[in-house]
This record gives C-alpha cells, structure tokens and sequence, in this order.
C-alpha cells in the first residue's frame, strides 16, 4: 500500500475550497441595504452571511467567529462577527430569496 498516496487522500478530504464571489459588488450591496435605513447601518451584506452559512456547515457558531477575525485580517474591508449575531443573521434569511433570481 502507498501510504504517502494515503495520507494526501486523507489530507485533501480537509480541504475547504470557498469561493469569494461576494465580494464582487460587495461596497454596492451594502449601499443598497443602507438606503434610507434608519438606526445603526448595515456593516455586512446578505451574501456575505449566505457565504458564512456555507462556511457554518463545517464548524460551531464560535468557531465561525474566529474565522471572520481571520477572514478580516486577509481581506480589510470585511468586519468581524459576533457569533450570535451572525446566528441571528442566518436565521433571517430566507433559503429560497437567493433563488429568486433565477
């Protein structure tokens, strides 16, 4: 048996690959949702905890948490995220608006 053919098996089967297609748009998407918003503005958009959604499936709320720290450290713009209010986020959204476009 080739074990180093194993273990990079094993290895790839960690891997996330995720796409950062959100960001394209990401600054007029965010406008829009602020338009004529009264209170505190939006700091983050839909697809972007569409995004997250995708991303929760592989780990726990405060985990999820952690990654938005790293995320922000790579790409400045994007703000980190209270576990639970991303949670909360999430929960708001409708699985079937994003489909609507279709």
């Amino acid at each position: 048996m080739d074990w180093e053919l194993v273990d990079e098996r094993l290895i790839g089967c960690g891997e996330l690959l995720l796409s950062l297609d959100f960001l394209e748009g990401y600054d007029y998407e965010l406008s829009l949702l602020n338009d004529g918003k009264v209170g505190h503005p939006f700091k983050i958009t839909d697809r972007y905890i569409v995004f997250l959604a995708v991303v929760r499936f592989s780990m726990p709320y405060r985990q999820l948490e952690g990654f938005t720290r790293a995320l922000s450290k790579l790409v400045q713009r994007l703000p980190t995220i209270d576990y639970s209010w991303v949670r909360r986020r999430m929960l708001d959204l409708s699985p079937y608006e994003s489909l609507s476009g279709l």
